[in-house]
C-alpha cells in the first residue's frame, strides 16, 4: 500500500469535513407540543408533518411530538391519522425552544381507539428506515443499496423464542444455528455471524435470547465501509447482520409473558419501562427472559436466562446518553457439525437422510451439557454540536465465558457412529469496540447533503484451553444402539492425563472513513464512501510461547452508488459498487520465500429497483448482484502459491411487503443465488463451477397475516407462512449435503387492549430435515403464549 496515497485519502476526508462545517451556522429550534382528543385524553400515534419541510413524526403514548433542528421561519403543521380529517395550524419558529399550544382533535378517545386499530394494522411489517444502514438519515427509496428488516411486530406474531427462528423471514440467503449456539447467516453465498448490536461490534459466540431484540437488519453486500475488513465473519462479503435492541423511552409499561410448548417448554418474559424523574428526562427499561425446554430427541436440554437493563438520559435538548447491558446465561447441549467417511458417499447415498442413523437419537448425554455466559455493555452518546452537526459515540464491550464439550458424531461405516467431544474448557473471549461518528445533515430546497465521517477502534481477544482437537468416546452400533451416559466430570476424569493446551489470539483494527449522500431535487442521490483500515494481529501465544505469526496490513475500501427517484417516492432505480476485504497473513509460497500477500478483495456490482406503491401498501426491493473475488491464494501446477484464485457469486433477490386491505399483511422473499468456484488450486480442477459450501441456490419464504378489526370477533387473527431451502453441500466436491426442504408454520391469536393469547404450530406437516451442518431439526411442535399488559 502506497503510504502517500493513504495520507492523501485521510487528508481528503478531513477537508470534506471542514467544507461541510462551513454550512452549519443557520439558527434552528426544538419544536414540541401535545395532541388531545375531544374528551381531553392523550392522543397517541397521530401523524405530525411540518410543511413545506416535509418532516414528520408521530405522537408518543402521552400525546407528545417533537422536532429537532427546525430552521427559524413560518410553517404549517398537519395532524392526521387513517380515517380522520386532517387538522392544520400555522406556527412561527423564532426561539431555540418553540412550544406549540395543545391541539385538540374532533374525535373522542373511543373513536380514536377504533382508528388506531386500523392504523396499527396498516403494513405493520414495512419498517424500512434505519439509522445504521447508511449511518445518515437517508430514505430507503433514495438509498442505492439493498437491505431487509425483520420488525418486532413480525417477531411477536411468529411467537419466536430463539434467535435462529427469528431469521425465518430474511431475504438473501440461508441461516443455521452455529456450533456455538449463535446464528450464522449465509448471505449471497458468504457466511456472516450475528455480532453487530446497535451498530457496535459484540463478538459473542454463544446463545442469545431474542427477548431484547427490537428488530433485525440485514445490510446486503460487503460491509467493509463501516465495519472494516472481514474478521471473525463480522463484515463478510454478502452482508452484515445488526441486532437493534429495545431502548428505554418516555412512557410507562409493564408487560408479562408466558409460553408453554412441546418438550416441556416453559418460558417467562418481562418488559418494564418507566420514567425516573419529574422532568421526564431519565427513562429506565428492563427486559428479561427465562426459558427451559427439552429436545424432541432422547437427550438434549436448554436452560437459559437473560436480563437486559437500559437507561436513557436526555441531559439537555442537545445531549442524550444511553446505557445498555445484556447478560445471557445458558446451559445446553451443543452439537458440532456432523461428518461421515467419504467412502460412504455414492450416487445413492448423497445426503444426511440416506445414512443409517436414528433421527430421534442425539448420541449424546444431558450430563454433558455445557455452560455459557456472555455480557455486552454499550454506551451511546449523541451530542448536537451545532444546527447541522451531530456527534455520535458508541462504546461496546463484550465478554464470553464457555465451559463446554461439543459433541461431534461421524458415520464411519454403514453401521457405526463414531463420537467425539471438542473441548473448550474454559474459553474466554470478547472485544472492545469504539466508534466516533460526526454527522452533518443539510436539507435544502433543491439540494440535500448528508455526510458521516468517523473512526473505529476494535480490540479482540480469544483465550482457549483444550486437550487435542477431538476426544473420542464410545462408538455406537446403529443395529444395537447402546449409548453410555456420561457427565462432564466423568469425561474430564477420562482425559485428565492429557495435556491441556492454552491458545491466546489477539488483534486490533483502526479504521477511518467518510460517506456522503447528495440528493438533488429529491430525485437523484449520489453516494460515495472511502475507508482506510489498519489491521494489527499479535503473535499467537501457545502454552506461554510466542509463535511469531503476528502481522500488520493496510487496506482501502470504497462504496459508490446512484439512486434515481423520479416518481415522488413511488419507485426508484439504483446501482452500486462496493468492495470487501479479508486479511491475509504472510506465508511461505512453497519455495521457502515468505510472501506478504495483499488482502483478499471481493467486488460487488448491484442494480435494482425499489417500489413504494398505493400509499405504502406495497413495498418491494428487486435487485441483481454480482460479487467477484479474483485474488484468492491458490497453488499452481508448479506447487507455488499465487494470488490468482477466483470465486463468483451472482443472483437475483426480491422482497415484498404488502397490505392489500386493512388487517391483511404479507411479507415474502425470494433469492436465486449461484456462488461458485471459478479458478482453484492445481489438482482440484474438478471443483471448478461447484457451489460454495452451506450455500443454497434457491431460498424463498412468506408470511401471511390477517387481523379482524371490527365486529364481535374483533381482535382475532391468523398467520400462515412457509420457508424453503434448496440443497446445501457440505464440501466444494458437491457430492453430499442436506436435501431441499419446505416447512410450514401457522398461528392463531386473540388480542385485546390488555392481553394477547397465541397458539403457534411449527413444522405443521411434520417434515424431517437437516440443516447445513447435518443436525436434525425440530419436527412438528406447538406453543401457547399469553402476554398481559399490566399498564
Amino acid at each position: 500500500m502506497n503510504l502517500s496515497k493513504i495520507i492523501r485519502a485521510i487528508i481528503g476526508l478531513f477537508f470534506i469535513t471542514l467544507s461541510h462545517f462551513s454550512f452549519a451556522q443557520q439558527q434552528t429550534a426544538l419544536v414540541k407540543g401535545q395532541v388531545l382528543t375531544a374528551d381531553s385524553k392523550l392522543a397517541e400515534s397521530i401523524n405530525v408533518v411540518i410543511t413545506p419541510l416535509n418532516v414528520g413524526t408521530t405522537t408518543s403514548k402521552d400525546g407528545v411530538y417533537k422536532f429537532n433542528n427546525i430552521p427559524y421561519g413560518d410553517y404549517t403543521i398537519a395532524f392526521s391519522l387513517i380515517g380522520m380529517e386532517t387538522k392544520t395550524i400555522n406556527i412561527r419558529v423564532d426561539a431555540t425552544v418553540t412550544s406549540i399550544p395543545d391541539v385538540v382533535l374532533s374525535e373522542n378517545e373511543e373513536e380514536l381507539e377504533e382508528v388506531l386499530i386500523v392504523a396499527e394494522r396498516l403494513n405493520q411489517f414495512a419498517q424500512k428506515e434505519s439509522e445504521y444502514v447508511a449511518k445518515v438519515p437517508l430514505k430507503n427509496i433514495n438509498n442505492p443499496q439493498s437491505y431487509s428488516i425483520v420488525t418486532g411486530a413480525l417477531l411477536e406474531e411468529q411467537l419466536n423464542t430463539d434467535l435462529p427462528s427469528a431469521f425465518k423471514s430474511i431475504t438473501g440467503g440461508g441461516y443455521v444455528e452455529s456450533n456455538d449456539g449463535n446464528v450464522s447467516v449465509y448471505l449471497r453465498g458468504f457466511r456472516s455471524d450475528v455480532h453487530l448490536r446497535n451498530g457496535g461490534i459484540a463478538w459473542i459466540k454463544a446463545p442469545i435470547d431474542p427477548q431484547n431484540i427490537e428488530r433485525i437488519e440485514l445490510i446486503k453486500g460487503p460491509g467493509s465501509l463501516f465495519y472494516g475488513a472481514n474478521v471473525n465473519n463480522i463484515a463478510n462479503y454478502g452482508g452484515v447482520v445488526n441486532k437493534v435492541t429495545k431502548q428505554a423511552y418516555n412512557g410507562k409499561k409493564l408487560e408479562l409473558g408466558y409460553i408453554a410448548g412441546s418438550w416441556e417448554q416453559n418460558r417467562v418474559t418481562l418488559d418494564y419501562n418507566t420514567v425516573l424523574d419529574e422532568d421526564e428526562t431519565v427513562f429506565f427499561r428492563l427486559n428479561g427472559a427465562y426459558n427451559s425446554e427439552n429436545s424432541f430427541q432422547d437427550q438434549g436440554i436448554k436452560r437459559e436466562f437473560m436480563v437486559a437493563p437500559s437507561l436513557t438520559f436526555n441531559i439537555t435538548d442537545r445531549l442524550t446518553t444511553t446505557f445498555n447491558l445484556e447478560y445471557n446465561q445458558s446451559e445446553r447441549n451443543l452439537y458440532f457439525a456432523r461428518g461421515l467417511s467419504t467412502s460412504l458417499i455414492t450416487d445413492e447415498v448423497n445426503s444426511w437422510d440416506d445414512l443409517n442413523w436414528d433421527y430421534d437419537t442425539s448420541y449424546g448425554s444431558n450430563g454433558m451439557a455445557g455452560y455459557f455466559a456472555s455480557t455486552v455493555m454499550q454506551v451511546m452518546v449523541d451530542y448536537k454540536l451545532s444546527d447541522t452537526w451531530t456527534s455520535k459515540t458508541t462504546f461496546t464491550n463484550a465478554s464470553l465465558f464457555t465451559d463446554a464439550n461439543y459433541l461431534r458424531v461421524v458415520m464411519s461405516d454403514e453401521n457405526t457412529v463414531d463420537r467425539y467431544y471438542l473441548q473448550l474448557d474454559p474459553r474466554e473471549s470478547g472485544n472492545t469496540h469504539i466508534q466516533q461518528d460526526f454527522l452533518n445533515v443539510i436539507d435544502g430546497e433543491k439540494l440535500d447533503n448528508k455526510l458521516v465521517t468517523g473512526m473505529s477502534y476494535l480490540n479482540n481477544f480469544d483465550d482457549t484451553q483444550r486437550t487435542g482437537v477431538w476426544n473420542a468416546v464410545d462408538a455406537v452400533d446403529v443395529n444395537d444402539p447402546v449409548i453410555v451416559g456420561m457427565t462432564n466430570e466423568e469425561f474430564e476424569s477420562n482425559i485428565a492425563d492429557q495435556t491441556k493446551n492454552k491458545t491466546v489470539t489477539k488483534f486490533k483494527t483502526i479504521g477511518i472513513y467518510a460517506f456522503d449522500a447528495l440528493t438533488i431535487a429529491d430525485k437523484i442521490t449520489l453516494a460515495a464512501g472511502l475507508r482506510f483500515d489498519r489491521y494489527m494481529g499479535a503473535n499467537t501465544v501457545y502454552n506461554g510461547a510466542d509463535l511469531s505469526n503476528g502481522y500488520n496490513q493496510n487496506a482501502l475500501s470504497t462504496k459508490l452508488g446512484i439512486a434515481y427517484n423520479p416518481f415522488q417516492d413511488q419507485a426508484s432505480f439504483f446501482v452500486n459498487y462496493m468492495d470487501g476485504l479479508s486479511n491475509n497473513a504472510p506465508s511461505d509460497n512453497g519455495t521457502g520465500e515468505i510472501i506478504t500477500w495483499d488482502a483478499e478483495r471481493a467486488k460487488q456490482f448491484e442494480v435494482g429497483t425499489k417500489l413504494n406503491f398505493f400509499n405504502g401498501k406495497l413495498k418491494s426491493t428487486i435487485s441483481y448482484y454480482n460479487i467477484n473475488i479474483d485474488n484468492d491464494i491458490i497453488t499452481n501446477e508448479d506447487g507455488v502459491s499465487v494470488q490468482e484464485g477466483e470465486t463468483l457469486s451472482k443472483g437475483f433477490e426480491i422482497d415484498i411487503i404488502a397490505n392489500p386491505f386493512p388487517g391483511f399483511n404479507v411479507v415474502a422473499g425470494y433469492t436465486k443465488n449461484n456462488a461458485t468456484l471459478e479458478k482453484v488450486s492445481a489438482g482440484s480442477e474438478n471443483t471448478v463451477g461447484n457451489s460454495l459450501t452451506y450455500t443454497p441456490e434457491t431460498v424463498w419464504n412468506f408470511w401471511l397475516s390477517y387481523h379482524i378489526l371490527k365486529g364481535k370477533t374483533k381482535g382475532l387473527g391468523f398467520g400462515f407462512g412457509a420457508n424453503h431451502m434448496s440443497e446445501i453441500y457440505n464440501s466444494t466436491a458437491n457430492t453430499f449435503g442436506s436435501e431441499a426442504y419446505s416447512i410450514f408454520d401457522s398461528t392463531v391469536f386473540y388480542q385485546k387492549e390488555k392481553y394477547r393469547v397465541s397458539l403457534k404450530a411449527n413444522n405443521m406437516f411434520d417434515t424431517s430435515y437437516y440443516n447445513g451442518y447435518g443436525i436434525p431439526q425440530d419436527p412438528f411442535n406447538f406453543s401457547v403464549g399469553l402476554t398481559y399488559n399490566v399498564f
